[in-house]
């Protein structure tokens, strides 16, 4: 059993604990149990990984893992299975769980309608509303009931997909089986993974080199595959053991560009882009670009060089969603995207001082190892009194454990930060006169997600305006398949940001990914500084970093408008700064 597997297992404990109307600290504290289990290392049998702790005893040592999870945690990896959460389970019906991904709906009114309904799937629920039973409970009326249906279908629509923090890890640890294969010389990530889109329904991967059957085996007997679905001369299917499928092509050098292009797509993309190649008397496939008239085939040597010979600058993956990019690409206008090696420092730290699992020198450290010239700690302020949240006292005291790190270890500036609370009525947590001592205040909602929108965005808008709120933090709440956005005037929020001169968070944490692309998409409209942040609660969690830039390129972020893409000192020059196009460009860091 891994750490991920565990911290599964103890989502579903807070779930079915919110459904039974549990209070919110017991519900938290699976919540933060499980994310100390998903910073373990990947590999249980690791130093310090899930098999070494289980056997010290150790599993307490972890922030937020009392004695009480060690204990369950304990029996899950020894044994198997968890009696409390089978317990837990024969509380609901088997489909319990699934009604609470209906967006709007939330666990306490799918435990309503449970009771009330005897429903135990979305058939039961959907037919409920079909025949009006919903309406009449209650605290639903007409609306929640339409709201329901269509909840429903958007359900439906994802099914069949996975999360990215789902997916591109099992995409990453098949990539690097397939290269190390002897006689492999390229292989890539494809499909929408590549794209970064934040759900995705399988894994696709691309790969060049001889002899082609290692290559082949080596993909089909990866560990977690559980099934082979095909397996031909040049492609192999198969089963992972969540149920996602991966696919693997293998194809010769000289199709590879070509053959990585189009497992990218998207379809829409690859429509129009065929389209422009029979203007100019081409054909595009995945085996290559080649006259209609049956001439030879074109030499395609990189992606870069397929969209030269068709005339066009080349498309960045993460933007081929004939959104307008190959219009652009035709006249050389893309934007300058923030790529990865831009990046000067991590914004959005925690520490061991709130709800991080690393001490706040453990996770200077681990910045400098990585080549950042500064990284941001931000603990939670006191309202997040679930995650540990620090009051002014314990806030000026952390201030100066930052000042002997940042001596002690040298070579790297640690910024005074605080992840400060929105209230409800919108004011800050913090007073004034502490938050003008600090270097970067992130200004996030954490609680009463379920306002309506005019009560969410008055909230929001006043905490906008605040004249030392320089970070919006992960700004709509919402958690990729677990949690919709808040209700609220996104747009009209975004350009209160841009004229404040508030930097909005493109947040890294794979659960967040907050603003997604659309509404960074808007951000850019209104020319929104954006801050690429990795939210991390670990060491590990610095690795959020590109999860954070490939949401940024997905939006349409350039690189001037990033504010952690310049050093320390341009950096908080900027997040006090108007719009973005005041400040020049600067070289980021080279990894």
């Amino acid at each position: 059993m891994t750490g991920r597997e565990v911290a599964s297992n103890l989502r579903e404990i807070s779930q079915l604990l919110q459904l039974k109307g549990e209070n919110a600290f017991k519900v938290r504290a699976y919540e933060l149990a499980a994310d100390a289990f998903d910073a373990l290392p990947p590999d249980p049998a690791a130093a310090g990984g899930l098999q070494e702790r289980v056997r010290l005893r150790t599993l307490s040592e972890l922030s937020g893992v009392g004695k009480a999870i060690e204990q369950k945690v304990t029996e899950l990896v020894e044994t198997g299975h968890l009696e409390y959460l089978d317990k837990l389970r024969l509380e609901f019906p088997p489909g319990a769980l699934e009604l609470t991904r209906i967006p709007g709906l939330g666990p306490r009114k799918a435990a309503a309608l449970i009771k009330e309904l005897d429903v135990a799937s979305l058939d039961d629920l959907e037919k409920a509303a079909q025949e009006g039973r919903i309406k009449g409970l209650k605290g639903f009326g007409p609306k929640s009931e339409r709201q329901i249906l269509e909840g429903i279908a958007q359900v439906r629509a994802r099914s069949g997909k996975k999360p990215l923090w789902d997916t591109r890890p099992q995409a990453e640890k098949l990539l690097d089986r397939v290269r190390a294969t002897p006689g492999v010389a390229r292989a890539e990530i494809a499909g929408s993974l590549r794209r970064y889109a934040e759900t995705n329904s399988d894994v696709d991967i691309v790969a060049c080199g001889t002899p082609v059957e290692p290559i082949m085996e080596a993909f089909a007997t990866a560990p977690g595959v559980v099934q082979i679905i095909a397996r031909g001369g040049t492609k192999c299917s198969v089963k992972l053991s969540d149920g996602l499928q991966a696919d693997l092509r293998v194809v010769t050098t000289a199709q590879f560009p070509t053959a990585l292009h189009h497992f990218t797509g998207s379809k829409q993309h690859h429509v129009k882009l065929r389209g422009l190649a029979r203007d100019r008397g081409l054909t595009l496939s995945e085996y290559g670009l080649a006259r209609i008239d049956g001439g030879e085939a074109l030499p395609v040597a990189s992606e870069a060089d397929l969209y030269r010979h068709l005339g066009l600058a080349e498309v960045p993956p993460e933007l081929r969603e004939d959104l307008g990019e190959l219009e652009l690409a035709a006249r050389g206008e893309l934007p300058a995207l923030v790529q990865m090696e831009d990046i000067c420092g991590y914004v959005h730290c925690h520490s061991t001082w709130s709800d991080g699992n690393a001490s706040i020198e453990e996770m200077v450290r681990a910045a400098k190892a990585l080549g950042a010239q500064f990284i941001t700690i931000s603990d939670h302020t006191q309202a997040a009194h679930y995650a540990g949240g620090l009051d002014p006292e314990r806030l000026k005291r952390q201030w100066d454990e930052i000042s002997e790190v940042e001596a002690r270890v040298g070579g790297i500036r640690v910024l005074r930060g605080s992840e400060v609370d929105v209230l409800e009525d919108g004011a800050l947590d913090l007073p004034d006169a502490v938050l003008e001592q600090l270097d970067v205040v992130i200004c996030s909602v954490h609680q009463r997600f379920k306002l309506d929108e005019d009560a969410q965005t008055a909230r929001i808008a006043r905490a906008l305006r605040h004249p030392l709120c320089r970070i919006w933090g992960h700004p709509t709440g919402r958690k990729v398949s677990e949690r919709p956005e808040m209700a609220a005037r996104w747009e009209e929020l975004i350009a209160l940001a841009a004229e404040q001169g508030v930097t909005v968070e493109a947040n890294g944490s794979p659960h967040r990914l907050d603003f997604g692309a659309d509404l960074l998409r808007l951000a850019r409209k209104h020319g929104c500084k954006v801050s690429c942040s990795v939210d991390a609660h670990s060491t590990r969690e610095l690795g959020n970093l590109h999860y954070a830039v490939g949401t940024a390129r997905r939006g349409w972020t350039e690189r001037a408008r990033v504010v952690n893409a310049r050093p320390p000192d341009e950096f908080l020059a900027m997040l006090r700064s108007g719009h973005p196009t005041q400040l020049m460009p600067t070289p980021g860091l080279a990894r």
